[in-house]
This record gives C-alpha cells, sequence and structure tokens, in this order.
C-alpha cells in the first residue's frame, strides 16, 4: 500500500504520525543521538585506558537499558500520564536525556564509572522513548494498515541520520583525540536533539481517544502472553543475536594494527549506513514479497558468510596495501549494510504483526527486548572468549553459532504467505 494513493487514508491522518516517527527516530540514539558514540569509544580506549574486553564488558552493560523496555511497554501502555498513554512519556524521557547530556557536559574529569552510570541512563531514556514510539506505531498503524509505511519511515529517518553522524561523529573523534574539540562541547550539543524531539512531540501528537485503555491493554496482553508462538518468536530473536561479538576486538585492531583513523573509522559507518538506506528501500520493494521464512532461512546463511568475510582483514596482501585495505573496507560496508537493514526490517515486521493493538507498547518492547539481550549477552560473551581464544577464532565461532536459530524457523507464528 502506498502512502498517498490508498483511499482510505487521508493525507491528515498519517502526515503528522509519520513526521513525529522521523524526527524521533533521526535524533534517536540509532540516529543523531550516538553522535558522540565514536569518541566515547577513544575516551574509553585512549584516555581512560579499557583493554578490548572491558570495553566489550562496558557495551553489554549499557544495553541493559534496552533489555528492560517491556518494564516501559508496561508503564506506557497501563498507567496514562496527565491523560496520556504516549506524549507524555515521550516529552518526558527526551528531557531526561537531554538533562543527562547535560550534566556530563558540565562534568571536568570522566571515570569509567561516570560514564558507565550516565550512558546507561541515557540509552534508558532512548530506550522508553523508543518504546512509546513504537507503541504509538503500532496503535495508531494497524487500523490504518500502515505498520510496514511507518517504519519504513522510522528507519529510513535514522539511516539518513546514521550518514551524517558517521561523517560527523568520526571527524569529531578526531577532533576530541587532538584536544580541538572539548567532551563538553560535543555533550551540549547532543543534549539539543532529545530537547528537539521533545518539543516536537508535545505540539504534533494528537493521540486517538481509547476509552477505558488500561483494561483493553491488560486484556491484550492476559491472551497475548498465552500464546506459545510469542515466546517461539521471542527466543528466535534473542538467539538472532547471541552469537559471541567481536565488535569491541576488531575496533581495537583497526586502530592499532589496521591503522584506521577515527575519520576513516567515521566513512566506513557512512557508507554502510548508505548501504542501509538502499536496503530498506529495496525490502519494501522487492524483499518483502519473499515468503518470510524462506527469507529468514537465507538470510542466515547470508550472515553467515558476512562474518566470515571478515577475515579478509587479515591476508597480508591486503593488508600490506593501505589504498587496496580502504577500498575493500568501503565495498564491503556498503553492501554489509544492505544485508542488514533488510533482514532487521523484516525481523521488525514480523514484530509489529505479532504485537496486539492495545498492548503493543508492551508487547513490541518485550520482542525487541529479547532481541537487545541477545545482542547484550553477545557482547559480554564475545568480551569473554576474546582473551581466551583470539580474535580470529572469535570469528568462526560467531559464525558458526549464527547457524542454531535455524532450529526455531519452522516454529516461527508466521501465517501463510
Amino acid at each position: 500500500m502506498s502512502l498517498t494513493n490508498s483511499p482510505k487514508v487521508s493525507l491528515s491522518q498519517w502526515l503528522p504520525l509519520a513526521i513525529v516517527f522521523a524526527v524521533v527516530y533521526f535524533f534517536s540514539m540509532n540516529g543523531l543521538g550516538a553522535l558522540p558514540a565514536l569518541a566515547i569509544n577513544f575516551l574509553l580506549k585512549e584516555k581512560i585506558g579499557l583493554a578490548p574486553e572491558q570495553l566489550a564488558y562496558f557495551q553489554a552493560i549499557t544495553l541493559l537499558a534496552w533489555v528492560v523496555k517491556p518494564l516501559w511497554g508496561m508503564i506506557s501502555d497501563l498507567f496514562p500520564l496527565f491523560g496520556s498513554r504516549r506524549k507524555s512519556y515521550l516529552v518526558l524521557s527526551s528531557l531526561f536525556a537531554a538533562v543527562c547530556w547535560l550534566i556530563l557536559s558540565f562534568t571536568s574529569a570522566y571515570t569509567t564509572t561516570l560514564l558507565l552510570v550516565f550512558i546507561t541512563l541515557i540509552y534508558m531514556a532512548y530506550a522508553f522513548q523508543d518504546v512509546v514510539t513504537d507503541g504509538l506505531m503500532v496503535e495508531t498503524g494497524q487500523p490504518l494498515n500502515m505498520t510496514g509505511q511507518f517504519q519504513s519511515i522510522q528507519w529510513t529517518a535514522v539511516y539518513i541520520a546514521m550518514i551524517l553522524t558517521a561523517l560527523a561523529g568520526g571527524l569529531v573523534a578526531d577532533f576530541a583525540q587532538k584536544g580541538t574539540l572539548s567532551y563538553s562541547a560535543l555533550f551540549l550539543l547532543t543534549a539539543l536533539f532529545p530537547t528537539l524531539t521533545a518539543i516536537v512531540a508535545f505540539f504534533m501528537i494528537k493521540e486517538p481517544a481509547r476509552t477505558r485503555p488500561g483494561e483493553k491493554a491488560a486484556a491484550s496482553l492476559r491472551e497475548i502472553f498465552r500464546h506459545p508462538g510469542i515466546w517461539v518468536l521471542s527466543f528466535f530473536l534473542f538467539l538472532w543475536n547471541f552469537s559471541p561479538s567481536f565488535g569491541a576486538p576488531f575496533f581495537y585492531y583497526m586502530v592499532d594494527t589496521l591503522g584506521f583513523s577515527g575519520s576513516f573509522l567515521g566513512a566506513l559507518q557512512a557508507i554502510a549506513s548508505g548501504g542501509m538506506l538502499l536496503g530498506s528501500i529495496l525490502y519494501g520493494f522487492f524483499f518483502a514479497k519473499i515468503p518470510l521464512k524462506k527469507f529468514l532461512f537465507f538470510s542466515v546463511l547470508l550472515g553467515v558468510a558476512a562474518t566470515l568475510s571478515y577475515f579478509v582483514y587479515f591476508m597480508p596482501g591486503i593488508t600490506s596495501q593501505p589504498f587496496l585495505l580502504r577500498g575493500i573496507a568501503l565495498t564491503m560496508n556498503f553492501f554489509l549494510g544492505i544485508a542488514s537493514a533488510v533482514i532487521f526490517l523484516a525481523l521488525l515486521n514480523l514484530a509489529a504483526r505479532t504485537s496486539p493493538q492495545y498492548a503493543g507498547g508492551t508487547v513490541f518492547a518485550l520482542l525487541m527486548s529479547f532481541y537487545n539481550f541477545g545482542q547484550m549477552g553477545s557482547s559480554a560473551l564475545g568480551g569473554f572468549l576474546f582473551p581466551l581464544v583470539g580474535l580470529k577464532t572469535l570469528i568462526v565461532v560467531s559464525a558458526v553459532c549464527s547457524l542454531f536459530v535455524l532450529f526455531l524457523l519452522p516454529y516461527l507464528p508466521i501465517e501463510k504467505d
């Protein structure tokens, strides 16, 4: 269904929602909110002196904010605030994130504990913001039959923001390392993004009138949690991400061994984001038509091949030629970006289709928290295994573990295509 040519959906129905979804996701932790991320990694590595496994543990702990997303969903679904289930929580969570960034901007000395506490609190605010937005997407998108279109708008905004963030984030990381840009100024700038989100949400969200929404949400939750397919899908999403991550150790390898600068790492993220943007478009036009189980089966095999492709960075004939190495890295990141976006949107749409309308915030958050919990466990497990087996073996183990998800594929609650 097109956004503009459907006779059942007027412009006034979907356009304000589309603007809100685009703005929230554009400034989210997946978008411009991630501007300081690379600089923070360099701060932890160069200034504070964390080892690769310690950085992996740091990243795993901060992901806890995304694991407890069902709690935010239940609060939003069951307990309206100021007569609103979505708008008030979205405004307050955005302002909370802004205040945390401001506190970091006025801090003179950064420690691991300080950064861990405040980054986790900021992630919790963004997670709450994300849950409320997804609940609004499910609640308003299902009656219009537009959950897929709204998600496409959300993630297209994210991918555009990711391109800008990656390019700017790499330069910011270099400037911060050289002392040209202070971390205080960087955090102060980042505080502006959730503030803008709060302003847009306050003026543009008009929630649909619901009679006794809390009771309807509670009834939906009781019904949906008795469905075994929900738990199969939850464990499937967890297992999809649970293969041991080599992200933090590979970051150290790229900087210390391959000699990649912050600006080039930003360029790699930007080209991957460009691939993700193209992947989101291709998903809507082509890949969404493929039967989902068949699509997921081939996606697993593609994921294994993509993981093993990282061995190109260890080939002496390539690593000894910086120009060739950087060209291959840019090309690989572009195609990996396409693949990751297509697969991720398929999983998101499956979760949205399974979520009940009145308790969409809680159930969608539950499903995605299992997805995030798998990512958190993946980072922690990768940090544990890296000192024991080394980077190359860790990549192989990650690829093999990705195959385990195939055992759950036949049991997913997917309607016949």
